[in-house]
């Protein structure tokens, strides 16, 4: 590999971009466990999906560089959300469809694990735990809509990239779980207007495209919201995401109430 721009370093990591035999390429070294669970589903779902990874071991993750012209941001952002919403619902399906790895091939975090932080104790934020309440429902008492997958954990606008001929996901957290989990993510992007404009209309369309019951997506975004303001409170920090999941999860929850 030849490089081609400047290292960049992560707090999870570092990358540096390149090229082998004349293709765009990025070296992914992993400075954490969740980036190296992530690497090692990248490479096993060899690219059907994914984005193609060309070598990878502990050290390090030599994959495919987007370069691709398209964005899944700027089409929610121009009119165009239904599409994107489309493109990421796809994308998690092909990704679900592959099932998980044999026990032992990679060592994916169960979806119970991941949710740690919102569950370990009652917040004393009564928002938060409502969202808890529901989290432990939804883990307690799976959907039965679909087998128990890998997922990727953290799907949403700018974890699906243009190769210039189709989609791919990148950056997976490694997860295992229920299908329905992995698409909530998406209802809190691309920025805090669109969530919020477009939850409705995502929920039904989302709803039409899997299969899966509105009040479930419902329920399953209600829970990463939880999730994802617990972490910032956990972090002492407080982004557009977090602000945006607390406006998502009040939505949904004050719905639920008025049914």
């Amino acid at each position: 590999m030849e490089p081609t721009g400047a290292l960049v370093r992560t707090p999870s990591g570092v990358l540096l971009p390149g090229v082998r035999d004349e293709l765009p390429v990025m070296l992914k070294v992993p400075g954490c466990a969740e980036e190296r669970r992530g690497c090692a589903l990248l490479a096993w779902w060899h690219g059907s999906g994914g984005i193609p990874v060309l070598e990878h071991d502990a050290s390090g993750t030599l994959m495919r560089r987007a370069t691709g012209r398209r964005d899944l941001t700027t089409m929610a952002g121009g009119g165009r959300d239904d599409e994107a919403t489309a493109v990421l619902v796809e994308m998690a399906r092909r990704l679900h469809a592959l099932g998980r790895p044999a026990e032992g091939a990679v060592r994916l975090l169960p979806l119970r694990d991941w949710f740690d932080a919102l569950l370990r104790e009652t917040p004393a934020d009564p928002l938060l735990a409502q969202c808890a309440t529901v989290a432990r429902r939804l883990l307690d008492a799976p959907s039965g809509v679909g087998e128990v997958v890998a997922l990727h954990g953290d799907l949403h606008h700018g974890n699906v990239l243009d190769l210039g001929d189709r989609w791919a996901a990148i950056d997976p957290k490694g997860l295992v779980g229920e299908p329905a989990f992995d698409y909530a993510n998406l209802f809190c992007n691309p920025d805090h207007d669109t969530a919020l404009d477009r939850l409705s209309a995502r929920l039904d369309l989302v709803a039409a495209l899997t299969g899966f019951d509105t009040g479930v997506l419902a329920e399953w975004v209600v829970a990463w919201c939880g999730l994802s303001v617990v972490w910032e409170v956990l972090d002492g920090t407080w982004s557009w995401h977090a602000a945006t999941a607390r406006d998502v999860a009040e939505v949904l929850l004050a719905a639920q109430r008025a049914r």
